[in-house]
């Protein structure tokens, strides 16, 4: 937070060197554009908008030559059998969610050197057409997959 000298506190007018400290100590504080913010808690009251890729188009064949995910929400909508899409490096609390909008099976994989569940460092998961998965970050290099929570009534009938 920045160091501002206020005239009701000191009790007389600014010095012109005390004027030219607040403009700087604002200025360096400020936030940009592109810069990254951290915050103790969130709490959103409201609608909160995450990144999303509405067209990613699966490639390759292995991890190498798979198309990168940039957004924390991807949806699929184009690949052919086995192509794949790449996690991005794993951050701690870090969550990307893949949803596989094609009528083929896909491959997840995290980024290199890195681990989804207790598959193996480098391994993919495979994500069936109409499927999805949401990834959570637990360490810089394992991503771990959320279950879905399932409901039954008290008949024993799927709810969900």
């Amino acid at each position: 937070m920045a160091t501002i000298t206020l005239r009701s506190i000191k009790g007389s007018p600014l010095t012109n060197n005390e004027v030219d400290g607040n403009f700087t100590n604002l200025n360096i504080d400020k936030y940009e554009a592109g810069n990254d913010v951290s915050v103790g808690a969130l709490v959103v009251s409201g609608e909160a908008n995450f990144a999303i890729s509405g067209t990613v188009s699966a490639a390759g064949t292995v991890q190498g030559d798979a198309t990168a995910l940039t957004k924390t929400y991807n949806i699929v909508t184009t690949a052919t059998a086995n192509q794949g899409v790449v996690l991005p490096d794993a951050t701690t609390g870090k969550v990307a969610t893949v949803l596989n909008n094609t009528l083929v099976n896909i491959k997840v994989y995290p980024a290199s050197g890195e681990q989804i569940d207790a598959l193996g460092t480098n391994s993919s998961k495979n994500l069936s057409p109409g499927a999805s998965i949401t990834l959570v970050c637990s360490s810089g290099t394992l991503w771990n997959s959320l279950q879905p929570v399932i409901v039954y009534d008290s008949t024993g009938s799927q709810l969900n």
